[in-house]
């Protein structure tokens, strides 16, 4: 295989292994603000469902 060929699967395979790119509204900020956020949520839920036993 000549030296082309070699860079271009050398790049395949970076791409690759770097996985699918992020959107940009997702960046790790917006991540942390929806894991509090579900958090936050289910603790309201499991708080409701304390407050009203069956």
């Amino acid at each position: 295989m000549d030296l082309k060929t070699l860079n271009r699967l050398d790049k395949l395979r970076r791409l690759k292994s770097r996985g699918p790119e992020t959107p940009k509204w997702l960046k790790p900020y917006h991540l942390l603000f929806f894991a509090f956020l579900t958090v936050f949520i289910f603790g309201g839920i499991i708080k409701l469902l304390e407050y009203h036993p069956n």
